[in-house]
């Protein structure tokens, strides 16, 4: 016959149905947790992907308006997308000078800013290029939101006025009265 003692010794051996319950909830928390920071990992890369994207894609418009691939078209706001480019979910506004943006007077509060200028002038040119006058181009990209993320990007350039405009027919090619 056996003794109580050695049933309750193998009985205790075994888990009981409260452990596991226990083991199982610690597991679905941690799993939880790590699911819920992966997620927030992709959408921060997302993000950070968009807002690089952005950036190329207004350094190119700035480019494009420095070209005047825009003369025609510019005015004071001008708006357009980058379907051409392969990117339909983004898209553009030019202001010029002191317009602002329709929606908004001041650039909303967690959007992102970038003001850049590219020093290539040599010092004999700086002198002839300070006199000419200059217009401040703002370009903003907007692209899908991303939670709560903000989804534009404003880029600023001051560029020479008759790369915006192109030249004023009264100068003419020979610089006189044409």
């Amino acid at each position: 016959m056996r003794s109580p003692l050695r049933n309750f010794k193998r009985a205790r051996a075994a888990f009981t149905l409260v452990e596991v319950a226990v083991s199982i909830l610690i597991v679905g928390i941690a799993l939880t947790l790590v699911l819920q920071s992966l997620n927030t990992s992709k959408l921060r890369a997302k993000q950070t992907q968009n807002l690089k994207l952005a950036r190329e894609l207004g350094t190119l418009t700035m480019g494009r308006v420095s070209a005047g691939l825009y003369r025609e078209d510019l005015d004071a706001y001008y708006t357009g997308t980058y379907s051409e480019e392969g990117y339909p979910e983004f898209s553009f506004e030019i202001a010029l000078g002191d317009s602002s943006f329709p929606e908004a007077e001041e650039f909303e509060e967690g959007a992102r800013f970038d003001s850049w200028y590219e020093d290539d002038l040599d010092e004999d040119e700086e002198d002839e290029e300070a006199e000419e006058p200059y217009e401040k181009v703002r370009v903003r990209v907007s692209f899908p939101v991303l939670s709560e993320y903000t989804n534009q990007l404003e880029l600023e350039r001051w560029i020479p006025w008759d790369q915006v405009y192109g030249e004023d027919e009264e100068d003419g090619p020979d610089g006189g009265a044409g």
